[in-house]
């Protein structure tokens, strides 16, 4: 075999052996793209100027988030992580209780046939710093919760928050609440020790 015989064979060698590693390596690259894709942050700006960027994540796969809130701007700014966390499908800023100064209420939503909602908030101490807001967890027997399965919806109307919800009667299947519907009215009011959302007002709303 001469010698240009043998540099032909050694370059189509070459070139199969970068085939191969090309079709291996890639779809792994393409995975981790994809994972990265569903990370986000956003920057939300108060009235009175100031910053608050909530980052979600999904280390541990789309069904759970670990969910960072930081503040930049205030007097002593606030940076914590949430893990193990329903991941985020909304975010409101909104000044419940009038006094000037916006809080920030981030609306988390279970993964899977039930789509449960909560709500992770923080207020504002006149810019000095935030604190976290209590959110009312569901009790049993609670009738404002009977016929409670999921499917919540959150806005912001006025100076409340407002959640709505199918309700469901007996034997109904996930996909078809036979109950109407009812709707909470939380107000922002100082406790104790913390900020809380409570229910001010609750309605049966006909349809579904």
């Amino acid at each position: 075999m001469n010698f240009t015989e043998k540099m032909k064979g050694l370059t189509l060698i070459a070139l199969f052996a970068a085939a191969m590693w090309v079709a291996t390596v890639d779809p792994v690259h393409a995975s981790q793209s994809n994972d990265r894709a569903g990370d986000v942050s956003k920057a939300y700006r108060t009235k009175t100027g100031k910053t608050i960027i909530v980052s979600q994540s999904h280390p541990a796969g789309r069904s759970l988030a670990t969910i960072e809130v930081r503040t930049e701007g205030f007097e002593h700014n606030f940076g914590e992580v949430f893990e193990d966390r329903d991941p985020v499908s909304d975010v409101f800023l909104a000044d419940l209780d009038g006094n000037g100064f916006d809080e920030i209420y981030i609306i988390t939503t279970a993964a899977g046939s039930g789509s449960y909602g909560s709500v992770l908030g923080f207020a504002s101490n006149k810019d000095k710093s935030l604190s976290m807001i209590h959110f009312p967890e569901m009790q049993k027997g609670d009738e404002k919760f009977e016929g409670y399965m999921g499917h919540d919806t959150f806005t912001i109307e006025g100076r409340k928050l407002v959640r709505v919800f199918p309700l469901y009667s007996k034997g109904d299947t996930n996909e078809s609440p036979t109950g109407g519907r009812r709707k909470l009215v939380y107000g922002l009011v100082p406790g104790e020790a913390a900020w809380q959302l409570r229910i001010e007002q609750a309605e049966k709303l006909d349809g579904s």
